[in-house]
């Protein structure tokens, strides 16, 4: 039985990448038509969310105008984040390949990442708000900073495994199509969590 099992997973493995090799195929040496017909959509639905994360910001322009400083930190949460999304989804697929991650073992794999988002979102928060309080000279920034990098890390380093695994499941390309959902989702939600919390803890400099 343990070795149905083993050569079920072994099997199942090999099937993954021969259709991960196909695909490359096709996004190396197909036709202008069959690489758009991959990657166009991604790269519409990454257009879609950069329009909802403008309309985030500008949903918050009032306190942009009444705290300016706001502004300097976007790209350091939407940078972190992505970097954070980035290595969780390279690490994941690499893993699939190897055969260590299976469809049988995602779920642990998946527990332990979130485990490894929250610290490592902890760690990053605690010194982004130490710097920007030390900066600014506004500990209600700061906390503002480091919650919304804590936030923004966890769920992007979440999101890094969850989406490859999902597209993954439902036969799409998870090369072309893991950043774009992951820098889509991340961007709308970090923004939506920093202005959010600024509105609520520098209330009174607006």
């Amino acid at each position: 039985m343990a070795r149905l099992e083993s050569d079920l997973k072994v099997k199942e493995l090999e099937n993954y990448q021969d259709k991960e090799v196909l695909k490359s195929d096709v996004l190396v040496n197909g036709s202008i038509f069959q690489i758009w017909k991959v990657r166009l959509p991604f790269l519409i639905i990454t257009l879609i969310g950069g329009m909802l994360a403008g309309a985030v910001v500008g949903a918050f322009e009032e306190a942009l105008e009444a705290i300016v400083i706001l502004a300097i930190f976007i790209p350091v949460i939407m940078d972190m984040g992505g970097n954070a999304g980035t290595q969780s989804s390279s690490i994941f697929t690499r893993a699939f390949v190897l055969g260590q991650i299976t469809f049988d073992t995602w779920k642990k794999h998946l527990v332990k990442e979130i485990k490894v988002g929250l610290s490592m979102g902890a760690a990053l928060g605690v010194a982004a708000c130490a710097i920007a309080t030390m900066w600014q000279g506004i500990f209600e920034l700061g906390v503002v900073v480091g919650l919304s990098l804590f936030f923004t890390v966890t769920i992007a380093t979440t999101l890094g495994f969850l989406i490859p695994y999902i597209l993954l499941k439902l036969g799409f390309d998870q090369a072309a199509g893991s950043d774009p959902f992951i820098t889509t989702i991340k961007d709308v939600t970090g923004l939506l969590i920093y202005f959010g919390l600024a509105s609520v803890l520098l209330a009174h400099l607006m």
